[in-house]
């Protein structure tokens, strides 16, 4: 889900086994890590061009003549020289050897996992820190891998995500609370709901046929509003903006499906004995459905689907149709083998369009 979410699908194959079998997400992370720089490694590190001010025998660079002379260097035959060389010790690489020296540090103790296991994860570490002698160790702060980050190029993605991988297990190594426990802020409810939205929406970027399908992530939906004199400006309600988080067009049928993702602790509730999902979610979709029909066609049946990950409450699969909209409420268990979650995200779809088929047919027929 991560890599979908930072939008590194190339490196999901490499992945798959690990994460069916690793007994937490500290772990997982680890191994992932010690992957991709072991392949870095072999690839080739990448530095940077680092300045030098150095005393020499020889020129080398630009001579600095006031440091020389104030150092009285001629005398020993000296010379200041200010210069470029590259290095591999730079802030990028100090992240990497920081990171391992400190999951090494932490340990893999009170783990599902065997001694085996254990002892080849520390072992990989510990070759991959001989591999990276003469890179410092730092301190690592959020500030620091940011800015690292910011600062990769579009050519860098593989350095882009062990920098990402780093940046979590900086999170879920910081202390909190006066009994030093730790814990991610990645893991609280107001970042999972952003990892989840764009989890979903660069998924299907990246799964439905490019010549068949538009993903639009975040799309603005206009209003049904005419056009308004200037007098009638004057007393003007400020209509709000209406962002779904995916809308699916295809592009030879039009069909529209919306779909809004949500991240809640509790999905369903009982009210007067029947089950029921948060109103606001339904009225919100509505809105979505209901203020494209006037665009005619294809707009006046597209599809809605609220789609929630799932508590645990269990599964929820309710579907109904609200004027001509077919509407579904799916939650998506997040904790399956990720096969299953590919299918599941892709059988929604197909009930979609299957359902916009029968329809189609339906009025032909009528």
């Amino acid at each position: 889900m991560l890599l979908y979410a930072w939008n590194l699908m190339e490196f999901i194959d490499r992945s798959d086994v690990v994460s069916e079998d690793a007994p937490d997400i500290h772990q997982l992370l680890v191994w992932v890590l010690t992957m991709l720089v072991d392949g870095q490694i072999r690839r080739g590190l990448r530095g940077e061009y680092v300045d030098r001010s150095e005393l020499l025998r020889g020129v080398q660079g630009q001579i600095d003549f006031t440091g020389t002379l104030r150092e009285l260097a001629l005398f020993r035959g000296e010379l200041r020289c200010d210069y470029d060389e590259h290095s591999l010790n730079v802030p990028r690489n100090q992240i990497i050897i920081s990171t391992l020296l400190r999951s090494l540090g932490r340990g893999f103790q009170g783990i599902s996992w065997g001694e085996a296991q254990v002892g080849e994860l520390e072992n990989r570490i510990r070759r991959l820190v001989r591999l990276l002698a003469g890179i410092d160790r730092v301190p690592l702060t959020r500030r620091l891998i940011a800015d690292e980050l910011h600062k990769i190029g579009w050519n860098e993605r593989e350095y882009a995500l062990i920098l990402r991988i780093c940046e979590m297990l900086h999170e879920l190594q910081m202390p909190t609370g006066g009994d030093g426990s730790s814990i991610s802020k990645w893991s609280e409810l107001q970042d999972k709901w952003k990892i989840y939205e764009r989890f979903v929406s660069n998924f299907y970027s990246a799964h439905l046929a490019k010549d068949e399908w538009n993903v639009c992530p975040q799309r603005q939906l206009n209003w049904n509003q005419p056009s308004l004199t200037r007098l009638d400006r004057q007393g003007d309600l400020s209509l709000p903006a209406m962002r779904p988080d995916i809308e699916l067009v295809h592009k030879l049928s039009e069909q529209r499906i919306i779909i809004d993702t949500k991240w809640y602790k509790k999905v369903a509730f009982t009210h007067f004995g029947s089950e029921n999902v948060h109103s606001g979610n339904l009225y919100q979709m509505y809105a979505y459905l209901a203020s494209q029909a006037h665009f005619g066609g294809s707009h006046q049946a597209s599809s809605g689907v609220l789609l929630y990950a799932q508590t645990k409450e269990g599964a929820r699969r309710l579907r109904t149709r609200i004027d001509h909209h077919p509407f579904w409420v799916h939650t998506l268990d997040l904790s399956r083998p990720w096969r299953q979650i590919h299918e599941e995200l892709l059988k929604m779809i197909q009930e979609a369009r299957d359902t916009f088929a029968h329809d189609g047919m339906a009025v032909a027929s009528a």
